[in-house]
Protein backbone atom coordinates (compact mmCIF):
# COMPACT_ATOMS: atom_id res chain seq x y z
CA UNK A 1 0.00 0.00 0.00
CA UNK A 2 1.34 3.42 -1.20
CA UNK A 3 2.12 6.93 1.25
CA UNK A 4 -1.15 8.35 1.27
CA UNK A 5 -1.03 11.85 -0.98
CA UNK A 6 -0.15 15.07 0.98
CA UNK A 7 -2.86 17.18 -0.36
CA UNK A 8 -2.66 19.77 2.52
CA UNK A 9 1.00 20.97 0.76
CA UNK A 10 -0.20 20.99 -2.75
CA UNK A 11 -3.40 23.29 -1.58
CA UNK A 12 -1.05 25.65 -0.29
CA UNK A 13 1.41 25.75 -3.34
CA UNK A 14 -1.12 25.83 -5.31
CA UNK A 15 -3.01 28.64 -3.18
CA UNK A 16 0.24 30.91 -3.46
CA UNK A 17 -0.31 30.40 -7.60
CA UNK A 18 3.25 28.70 -7.41
CA UNK A 19 4.20 25.74 -9.74
CA UNK A 20 6.04 22.85 -8.51
CA UNK A 21 9.26 24.40 -10.43
CA UNK A 22 8.73 27.57 -9.02
CA UNK A 23 8.45 26.60 -5.13
CA UNK A 24 11.47 24.38 -5.74
CA UNK A 25 13.38 27.49 -6.87
CA UNK A 26 11.98 29.38 -4.00
CA UNK A 27 13.55 27.23 -1.73
CA UNK A 28 16.61 26.99 -2.85
CA UNK A 29 17.18 30.54 -2.80
CA UNK A 30 15.34 31.12 1.01
CA UNK A 31 17.71 28.39 2.13
CA UNK A 32 20.69 29.87 0.18
CA UNK A 33 20.04 33.45 1.27
CA UNK A 34 20.50 31.92 4.93
CA UNK A 35 23.14 29.02 4.81
CA UNK A 36 25.27 29.84 2.09
CA UNK A 37 24.32 26.74 0.71
CA UNK A 38 22.35 25.78 -1.91
CA UNK A 39 20.08 22.74 -1.34
CA UNK A 40 19.36 20.19 -4.27
CA UNK A 41 15.53 20.83 -4.09
CA UNK A 42 13.87 20.38 -7.35
CA UNK A 43 10.82 20.38 -8.84
CA UNK A 44 10.79 16.23 -8.52
CA UNK A 45 11.24 16.37 -4.74
CA UNK A 46 8.09 18.90 -4.61
CA UNK A 47 6.21 16.23 -6.66
CA UNK A 48 7.30 13.66 -4.09
CA UNK A 49 6.41 15.75 -1.09
CA UNK A 50 2.69 15.62 -2.83
CA UNK A 51 2.46 12.16 -3.23
CA UNK A 52 3.48 11.41 0.01
CA UNK A 53 6.98 10.21 -0.74
CA UNK A 54 8.88 12.36 1.21
CA UNK A 55 7.01 13.07 4.66
CA UNK A 56 9.73 14.53 6.20
CA UNK A 57 12.28 17.13 4.40
CA UNK A 58 15.29 18.56 5.84
CA UNK A 59 14.87 20.61 8.55
CA UNK A 60 16.07 23.68 6.15
CA UNK A 61 14.02 23.01 3.62
CA UNK A 62 10.80 22.29 5.96
CA UNK A 63 11.57 26.04 7.60
CA UNK A 64 11.77 27.72 3.69
CA UNK A 65 8.02 25.81 2.86
CA UNK A 66 6.77 27.23 6.35
CA UNK A 67 7.63 30.60 5.11
CA UNK A 68 7.40 30.62 1.35
CA UNK A 69 3.78 29.19 1.80
CA UNK A 70 2.58 31.10 4.91
CA UNK A 71 1.66 28.04 7.25
CA UNK A 72 1.48 27.97 10.80
CA UNK A 73 3.67 24.81 11.32
CA UNK A 74 5.73 22.73 9.56
CA UNK A 75 2.15 19.85 10.48
CA UNK A 76 0.06 22.07 8.63
CA UNK A 77 1.82 21.30 5.72
CA UNK A 78 1.01 17.99 6.28
CA UNK A 79 4.65 17.65 6.72
CA UNK A 80 5.59 14.35 9.82
CA UNK A 81 8.38 12.45 10.88
CA UNK A 82 7.33 9.28 10.10
CA UNK A 83 7.82 7.77 13.19
CA UNK A 84 5.86 10.58 14.96
CA UNK A 85 2.71 10.83 12.73
CA UNK A 86 1.08 8.16 15.20
CA UNK A 87 1.57 10.39 17.80
CA UNK A 88 0.51 13.43 15.99
CA UNK A 89 -2.80 12.25 14.86
CA UNK A 90 -3.25 10.97 18.86
CA UNK A 91 -3.13 15.00 19.71
CA UNK A 92 -5.26 16.42 16.83
CA UNK A 93 -7.71 16.12 19.63
CA UNK A 94 -5.91 18.41 22.25
CA UNK A 95 -5.05 20.89 19.48
CA UNK A 96 -8.55 21.30 18.55
CA UNK A 97 -9.69 22.21 22.22
CA UNK A 98 -6.65 24.66 22.50
CA UNK A 99 -8.48 26.77 19.73
CA UNK A 100 -12.14 26.62 22.19
CA UNK A 101 -9.19 27.85 25.07
CA UNK A 102 -7.44 30.41 23.07
CA UNK A 103 -10.64 32.32 23.35
CA UNK A 104 -12.23 31.90 26.28
CA UNK A 105 -14.72 29.88 25.60
CA UNK A 106 -15.51 26.78 28.31
CA UNK A 107 -17.50 23.94 28.10
CA UNK A 108 -21.50 24.74 29.10
CA UNK A 109 -22.77 22.82 32.31
CA UNK A 110 -24.26 19.46 30.21
CA UNK A 111 -27.08 18.28 31.96
CA UNK A 112 -26.02 14.67 31.89
CA UNK A 113 -23.36 12.09 31.97
CA UNK A 114 -22.37 11.01 28.62
CA UNK A 115 -23.22 7.32 27.70
CA UNK A 116 -20.58 4.50 28.38
CA UNK A 117 -20.62 2.95 25.11
CA UNK A 118 -21.99 5.25 21.88
CA UNK A 119 -22.46 3.14 18.25
CA UNK A 120 -23.08 4.54 15.19
CA UNK A 121 -27.00 4.72 15.83
CA UNK A 122 -25.99 6.97 18.62
CA UNK A 123 -24.44 8.96 16.30
CA UNK A 124 -27.10 8.75 13.47
CA UNK A 125 -29.69 10.35 16.19
CA UNK A 126 -27.06 13.35 17.51
CA UNK A 127 -26.42 13.88 13.65
CA UNK A 128 -30.39 14.31 13.01
CA UNK A 129 -30.73 16.02 16.36
CA UNK A 130 -28.21 19.29 15.01
CA UNK A 131 -29.54 18.97 11.49
CA UNK A 132 -33.21 20.40 13.13
CA UNK A 133 -31.28 22.67 15.25
CA UNK A 134 -29.49 24.24 11.99
CA UNK A 135 -32.23 25.19 10.78
CA UNK A 136 -33.07 27.47 13.08
CA UNK A 137 -30.28 29.63 11.47
CA UNK A 138 -32.88 30.48 8.79
CA UNK A 139 -34.87 32.41 11.41
CA UNK A 140 -33.25 33.33 14.27
CA UNK A 141 -29.56 35.93 14.39
CA UNK A 142 -26.65 34.40 16.25
CA UNK A 143 -27.28 35.47 19.01
CA UNK A 144 -30.10 33.23 19.93
CA UNK A 145 -28.28 30.55 18.43
CA UNK A 146 -25.26 30.38 19.36
CA UNK A 147 -25.45 28.80 22.91
CA UNK A 148 -27.93 25.87 21.38
CA UNK A 149 -25.13 25.18 18.25
CA UNK A 150 -22.19 25.23 21.19
CA UNK A 151 -23.54 22.96 23.58
CA UNK A 152 -24.18 20.27 21.04
CA UNK A 153 -20.78 20.43 20.37
CA UNK A 154 -19.46 20.18 23.89
CA UNK A 155 -21.76 17.51 24.68
CA UNK A 156 -19.68 15.56 21.34
CA UNK A 157 -16.55 16.69 22.86
CA UNK A 158 -17.45 15.48 26.26
CA UNK A 159 -18.50 11.49 24.34
CA UNK A 160 -15.19 11.83 22.77
CA UNK A 161 -13.12 12.25 25.83
CA UNK A 162 -15.11 9.55 27.73
CA UNK A 163 -17.15 6.95 26.11
CA UNK A 164 -15.95 3.69 24.64
CA UNK A 165 -16.57 3.03 20.65
CA UNK A 166 -15.08 1.72 17.32
CA UNK A 167 -12.42 3.79 15.53
CA UNK A 168 -15.64 4.35 12.65
CA UNK A 169 -17.80 5.36 15.53
CA UNK A 170 -15.03 7.53 16.66
CA UNK A 171 -14.04 9.58 13.49
CA UNK A 172 -17.66 10.16 12.84
CA UNK A 173 -18.07 11.73 16.20
CA UNK A 174 -15.42 13.57 14.87
CA UNK A 175 -16.47 15.03 12.27
CA UNK A 176 -20.11 16.27 13.36
CA UNK A 177 -18.02 17.86 15.95
CA UNK A 178 -16.46 19.53 12.85
CA UNK A 179 -19.70 20.40 11.29
CA UNK A 180 -21.16 21.31 14.77
CA UNK A 181 -18.08 23.58 15.43
CA UNK A 182 -18.68 25.63 11.96
CA UNK A 183 -22.27 26.43 12.70
CA UNK A 184 -21.22 27.45 16.10
CA UNK A 185 -18.70 29.79 14.72
CA UNK A 186 -21.08 31.35 12.28
CA UNK A 187 -23.69 31.89 15.50
CA UNK A 188 -20.48 33.54 16.86
CA UNK A 189 -19.79 35.67 13.72
CA UNK A 190 -23.43 37.02 13.25
CA UNK A 191 -23.59 38.03 16.60
CA UNK A 192 -19.72 40.12 16.38
CA UNK A 193 -17.61 38.07 18.10
CA UNK A 194 -15.02 37.79 15.09
CA UNK A 195 -12.27 36.22 17.55
CA UNK A 196 -14.70 33.44 18.86
CA UNK A 197 -15.71 32.62 15.30
CA UNK A 198 -12.37 32.00 13.97
CA UNK A 199 -11.35 30.09 16.85
CA UNK A 200 -14.25 27.28 16.67
CA UNK A 201 -13.76 27.77 12.37
CA UNK A 202 -10.32 26.54 12.85
CA UNK A 203 -11.22 24.22 15.73
CA UNK A 204 -13.62 22.45 12.99
CA UNK A 205 -11.05 22.55 10.48
CA UNK A 206 -8.65 20.34 12.44
CA UNK A 207 -11.15 18.04 13.04
CA UNK A 208 -12.29 17.69 9.69
CA UNK A 209 -8.52 17.51 8.65
CA UNK A 210 -8.18 15.01 11.29
CA UNK A 211 -10.80 12.77 9.64
CA UNK A 212 -9.81 13.39 6.24
CA UNK A 213 -12.84 15.05 5.62
CA UNK A 214 -11.57 17.38 2.43
CA UNK A 215 -15.43 18.96 2.35
CA UNK A 216 -15.90 20.41 5.60
CA UNK A 217 -11.78 21.21 5.25
CA UNK A 218 -12.50 23.31 2.33
CA UNK A 219 -15.39 25.13 4.40
CA UNK A 220 -13.61 26.11 7.02
CA UNK A 221 -11.35 27.85 5.07
CA UNK A 222 -13.84 29.86 3.52
CA UNK A 223 -15.73 30.44 6.42
CA UNK A 224 -12.08 31.82 8.38
CA UNK A 225 -11.71 34.05 5.32
CA UNK A 226 -14.64 35.23 5.30
CA UNK A 227 -14.97 36.33 8.95
CA UNK A 228 -11.45 37.56 8.86
CA UNK A 229 -11.95 39.80 5.54
CA UNK A 230 -8.11 38.81 5.09
CA UNK A 231 -6.63 40.63 1.63
CA UNK A 232 -5.77 36.91 0.95
CA UNK A 233 -9.33 35.74 0.59
CA UNK A 234 -8.64 34.52 -3.24
CA UNK A 235 -6.14 32.74 -2.25
CA UNK A 236 -8.18 31.30 0.75
CA UNK A 237 -11.06 30.52 -1.65
CA UNK A 238 -8.63 29.05 -3.75
CA UNK A 239 -7.32 26.43 -1.18
CA UNK A 240 -10.58 25.09 -0.38
CA UNK A 241 -11.58 24.53 -4.33
CA UNK A 242 -8.33 22.61 -4.43
CA UNK A 243 -8.71 20.99 -0.63
CA UNK A 244 -11.83 19.89 -1.78
CA UNK A 245 -10.88 17.61 -4.34
CA UNK A 246 -12.61 15.81 -7.09
CA UNK A 247 -15.47 13.54 -6.65
CA UNK A 248 -16.78 16.29 -4.23
CA UNK A 249 -20.65 16.80 -3.96
CA UNK A 250 -22.00 19.05 -6.50
CA UNK A 251 -23.93 21.44 -3.63
CA UNK A 252 -21.09 21.76 -1.77
CA UNK A 253 -18.79 22.39 -4.75
CA UNK A 254 -21.33 25.37 -5.88
CA UNK A 255 -21.35 26.65 -1.94
CA UNK A 256 -17.21 26.79 -2.40
CA UNK A 257 -17.39 28.46 -5.77
CA UNK A 258 -20.16 30.68 -4.65
CA UNK A 259 -18.24 32.09 -2.30
CA UNK A 260 -14.96 31.92 -4.37
CA UNK A 261 -17.06 34.32 -6.83
CA UNK A 262 -17.67 36.82 -3.99
CA UNK A 263 -14.40 36.98 -3.10
CA UNK A 264 -13.19 38.03 -6.67
CA UNK A 265 -16.00 40.35 -6.82
CA UNK A 266 -14.78 42.18 -3.86
CA UNK A 267 -11.49 43.20 -5.58
CA UNK A 268 -13.17 43.46 -8.85
CA UNK A 269 -12.69 40.86 -11.04
CA UNK A 270 -15.22 40.64 -12.87
CA UNK A 271 -14.58 37.79 -15.19
CA UNK A 272 -13.24 35.35 -12.20
CA UNK A 273 -16.29 35.93 -10.22
CA UNK A 274 -18.39 35.16 -13.40
CA UNK A 275 -16.15 32.19 -13.89
CA UNK A 276 -16.91 31.29 -10.48
CA UNK A 277 -20.74 31.77 -10.54
CA UNK A 278 -20.65 29.86 -13.91
CA UNK A 279 -18.97 26.38 -12.03
CA UNK A 280 -21.18 26.94 -9.09
CA UNK A 281 -24.53 26.74 -11.37
CA UNK A 282 -23.06 23.98 -13.42
CA UNK A 283 -22.42 21.88 -10.61
CA UNK A 284 -26.21 22.51 -9.26
CA UNK A 285 -27.37 21.03 -11.89
CA UNK A 286 -25.88 17.02 -10.89
CA UNK A 287 -28.32 15.98 -8.25
CA UNK A 288 -26.86 14.36 -5.20
CA UNK A 289 -27.11 13.86 -1.78
CA UNK A 290 -25.83 17.19 0.09
CA UNK A 291 -24.25 16.86 3.07
CA UNK A 292 -26.36 18.85 5.95
CA UNK A 293 -24.04 21.40 6.40
CA UNK A 294 -24.23 22.37 2.51
CA UNK A 295 -28.00 21.25 1.72
CA UNK A 296 -29.34 24.55 1.56
CA UNK A 297 -27.44 25.88 -1.32
CA UNK A 298 -29.79 25.59 -4.18
CA UNK A 299 -30.87 27.57 -7.40
CA UNK A 300 -32.41 30.32 -5.16
CA UNK A 301 -29.60 30.91 -2.83
CA UNK A 302 -27.14 31.04 -5.85
CA UNK A 303 -29.47 34.04 -7.65
CA UNK A 304 -28.99 35.61 -4.12
CA UNK A 305 -24.95 35.18 -4.32
CA UNK A 306 -25.15 35.97 -7.61
CA UNK A 307 -27.22 39.30 -7.55
CA UNK A 308 -25.03 39.95 -4.66
CA UNK A 309 -21.42 39.63 -6.77
CA UNK A 310 -23.33 41.70 -9.45
CA UNK A 311 -24.15 44.07 -7.04
CA UNK A 312 -20.53 44.74 -5.43
CA UNK A 313 -19.24 44.62 -8.89
CA UNK A 314 -21.70 48.33 -10.41
CA UNK A 315 -23.51 45.95 -12.63
CA UNK A 316 -27.24 46.26 -11.43
CA UNK A 317 -28.51 45.14 -14.92
CA UNK A 318 -27.54 41.80 -13.69
CA UNK A 319 -27.76 42.37 -9.99
CA UNK A 320 -31.12 43.35 -10.02
CA UNK A 321 -33.24 40.20 -11.51
CA UNK A 322 -31.95 37.33 -9.91
CA UNK A 323 -32.03 39.65 -6.56
CA UNK A 324 -35.55 40.43 -7.17
CA UNK A 325 -36.29 36.97 -7.99
CA UNK A 326 -35.00 35.03 -5.22
CA UNK A 327 -36.49 37.65 -2.16
CA UNK A 328 -40.09 37.13 -3.95
CA UNK A 329 -40.19 33.88 -2.26
CA UNK A 330 -37.60 34.53 0.99
CA UNK A 331 -40.23 35.06 3.74
CA UNK A 332 -40.01 37.80 6.27
CA UNK A 333 -39.44 35.15 8.87
CA UNK A 334 -36.07 34.91 7.76
CA UNK A 335 -35.50 38.32 8.77
CA UNK A 336 -31.37 38.63 8.82
CA UNK A 337 -30.87 37.15 5.71
CA UNK A 338 -34.06 39.24 3.81
CA UNK A 339 -32.70 42.33 5.13
CA UNK A 340 -28.96 41.71 4.11
CA UNK A 341 -30.03 40.72 0.61
CA UNK A 342 -32.13 43.91 0.51
CA UNK A 343 -29.59 46.17 1.00
CA UNK A 344 -27.58 44.90 -2.05
CA UNK A 345 -30.70 45.10 -4.03
CA UNK A 346 -30.68 48.77 -2.69
CA UNK A 347 -27.24 49.15 -4.10
CA UNK A 348 -27.78 48.19 -7.21
CA UNK A 349 -30.66 50.56 -7.57
CA UNK A 350 -28.91 53.02 -6.69
CA UNK A 351 -26.43 52.32 -9.40
CA UNK A 352 -29.08 52.23 -11.63
CA UNK A 353 -29.92 55.29 -10.82
CA UNK A 354 -33.39 54.71 -8.99
CA UNK A 355 -32.86 56.10 -5.53
CA UNK A 356 -36.84 56.12 -4.86
CA UNK A 357 -36.59 52.00 -4.95
CA UNK A 358 -33.46 51.82 -3.49
CA UNK A 359 -34.93 53.80 -0.24
CA UNK A 360 -37.94 51.66 -0.36
CA UNK A 361 -35.67 48.28 0.00
CA UNK A 362 -33.31 49.97 2.56
CA UNK A 363 -36.82 50.84 4.56
CA UNK A 364 -37.95 47.35 4.38
CA UNK A 365 -34.29 45.52 5.42
CA UNK A 366 -34.08 48.16 8.74
CA UNK A 367 -37.31 46.84 9.80
CA UNK A 368 -36.18 43.52 9.55
CA UNK A 369 -32.98 44.19 10.49
CA UNK A 370 -33.76 45.98 14.70
CA UNK A 371 -35.51 42.55 15.19
CA UNK A 372 -33.02 40.09 14.57
CA UNK A 373 -29.91 39.25 16.69
CA UNK A 374 -27.17 39.95 14.00
CA UNK A 375 -24.57 42.95 14.08
CA UNK A 376 -24.78 42.44 10.16
CA UNK A 377 -28.13 43.24 8.80
CA UNK A 378 -27.51 46.61 10.45
CA UNK A 379 -24.27 47.32 9.74
CA UNK A 380 -25.25 46.89 6.23
CA UNK A 381 -28.65 49.35 6.34
CA UNK A 382 -26.23 51.70 7.86
CA UNK A 383 -24.24 51.74 5.14
CA UNK A 384 -26.54 52.14 2.40
CA UNK A 385 -28.47 54.89 4.55
CA UNK A 386 -25.32 56.66 4.09
CA UNK A 387 -25.22 56.09 0.48
CA UNK A 388 -28.69 57.55 0.24
CA UNK A 389 -27.84 60.86 1.68
CA UNK A 390 -24.91 60.87 -0.31
CA UNK A 391 -26.58 60.96 -3.34
CA UNK A 392 -29.46 63.35 -1.94
CA UNK A 393 -32.34 61.34 -1.65
CA UNK A 394 -35.56 61.86 -0.23
CA UNK A 395 -36.25 61.15 3.55
CA UNK A 396 -32.48 59.82 3.36
CA UNK A 397 -31.69 62.02 6.41
CA UNK A 398 -34.19 60.35 8.89
CA UNK A 399 -33.17 56.74 7.60
CA UNK A 400 -29.56 57.67 8.42
CA UNK A 401 -30.38 58.84 11.59
CA UNK A 402 -32.41 56.04 12.96
CA UNK A 403 -30.41 53.32 11.65
CA UNK A 404 -27.52 55.17 13.33
CA UNK A 405 -29.57 54.89 16.72
CA UNK A 406 -30.51 51.15 16.54
CA UNK A 407 -29.42 49.05 18.12
CA UNK A 408 -29.62 45.04 17.67
CA UNK A 409 -30.62 42.17 20.14
CA UNK A 410 -27.21 40.56 21.19
CA UNK A 411 -25.87 40.00 24.40
CA UNK A 412 -22.31 42.18 25.62
CA UNK A 413 -20.78 38.10 25.97
CA UNK A 414 -21.70 35.33 24.55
Amino acid sequence: MGEPTNDQFKAFRLARGLTQPDLAELVCDYVEQRTGHRPGVDAQAISRIECGEIAWPRRATRQALVALLGSESEAALGLYPKRTKRDADKDEATKRRHFLAAAGLAAPLLGSQPPARVGAVDVDRMRRKFTKLEAMDSEYGGGDTFHLYFTELARTEQILRSSNRRLATANSLIELAAQQAQQAGWAAFDAGFTEVAVALFNYSRSAAREVGSRALEANSLVHIAYATGESESIAAADAACVTLGPGAPGTAVALLQSRRAWSFATVGDMEAAARALDIARASLDDEDDAPSWCAWMNHAELDIMAGRVWSVLHKPERAIPPLRRALAAYPDTWARDKALYLTWLADAYFDAGDPNQAIVATEKAFALAREVSSVRPLARVRETAQRALAVGAAEAGDLARRATTARAPIPLQL
